[in-house]
């Protein structure tokens, strides 16, 4: 396997560039969600919860809104490698949740290996220090016609 590495910098507008992009996205439309920074490989999110992602009176976030915000900061992650593009998709997702979730989160994404064709990621998800759930995942990359990943 060739591995790539991430950029040593990203363009100084990128952050602001995904956050106009996803920042109406239907899917998270509701939640509070923020793209709180990127970094070469990395992306960081946060969202308080609301009555939209909470499994009802009990305040606990829902366990799909958090494999969905764990696969979006791994997303995110990835995306620094092609400058906010994102010829890949999630080809699979493992998430182990540790404790309910009641309370602001974070969700910290890095990526840990990246080839040509695909990449591996791992992503924390907190709640002031502890974490609650962790996850790692595998994206398919694909080129577009006559260009590299």
């Amino acid at each position: 396997m060739v591995k790539t590495r991430a950029p040593r910098e990203i363009a100084p507008d990128l952050l602001d560039r995904l956050r106009a992009r996803f920042g109406a996205f239907p899917l998270t439309r509701g939640w509070g969600l923020a793209i709180e920074s990127i970094g070469p490989g990395r992306a960081v999110l946060a969202m308080a919860p609301s009555e939209a992602t909470t499994n009802g009176p009990s305040g606990v976030l829902n366990g799909g809104v958090l494999a969905t915000l764990a696969d979006m900061a791994c997303a995110f992650a990835l995306s620094t490698h092609f400058d906010g593009r994102m010829p890949f998709a999630t080809s699979d997702l493992h998430i182990r949740y540790l404790e309910p979730v009641q309370g602001p989160i974070t969700v910290e994404a890095t990526v840990i290996r990246a080839s040509l064709r695909s990449a591996v990621m791992e992503c924390r998800i907190l709640c002031g220090a502890s974490v609650m759930a962790l996850c790692t995942s595998h994206f398919i990359i694909k080129a577009r016609t006559g260009e590299q990943p």
